[in-house]
This record gives structure tokens, C-alpha cells and sequence, in this order.
């Protein structure tokens, strides 16, 4: 999950390094009102709470545990390989739908 924010002024997403995962913990560690500059434009923005959200990260998760269970597979012969691949790809779409579901969970409280 990726959390962010938008300028004021281009409009641009600016992302969070947050381990947070609801707007309570973002809050405990920024406050409710916190200053970030925006890396696009430079100019300095004030963003309360409320104004953050947050979005999947799609990075490479699925892609390495199809990758890693492949790999494994590989090692078990033939029918490893699809076996691998099959549960590297459960594994990678569990971890999507966790990610998406702690999505949801953020954006819908509001402070």
C-alpha cells in the first residue's frame, strides 16, 4: 500500500513513507496537520489527515512469487515447474488482495 497526498498547487501525487496502515497511525507519527513539499513543483504544501489516501502497490510481488515458485518447481522436475508457478501465483494474488483490502480500510476513516 502506498499512501499520498496531492499538491495544492500542480495537483501531483506526493507519496508517504509511511509504514502506517489507517489514518490514526499516520496522524501519531505526522498530526493531523503536517507540511510536505511537493517533489514536483517544489512549493511547500500544508495537507491535513483527511486529504491523505492511500493506493495498491503493484510492485513486483506477484511476479516474484510466480517467479520464486517457478524456480522451485524447477527443482522438483517437470511438474514442479506448473506446480510452482501455480502456488507462487495464489501466493502473489492473496498478498494483491490483502494489499487492497488495507487500501480500502484506510480510505473509508476519516479523522
Amino acid at each position: 500500500m502506498k499512501i499520498y497526498c496531492k499538491c495544492n498547487l500542480c495537483n501531483g501525487k506526493i507519496y508517504l513513507s509511511s509504514p502506517a496502515q489507517s489514518r490514526q497511525q499516520l496522524a501519531n507519527n505526522f498530526g493531523t496537520n503536517f507540511f510536505l513539499n511537493c517533489s514536483h513543483c517544489q512549493l511547500p504544501n500544508q495537507v491535513h489527515i483527511n486529504f491523505v489516501n492511500a493506493e495498491p502497490s503493484y510492485d513486483k510481488i506477484p511476479y516474484f512469487t510466480i517467479l520464486g515458485g517457478g524456480l522451485l518447481g524447477i527443482l522438483a522436475g517437470p511438474l514442479g515447474i506448473f506446480i510452482g508457478l501455480a502456488a507462487g501465483g495464489t501466493t502473489g494474488g492473496i498478498v494483491r488482495s490483502r494489499d487492497i483490502e488495507s487500501v480500502k480500510r484506510f480510505n473509508s476513516n476519516y479523522l
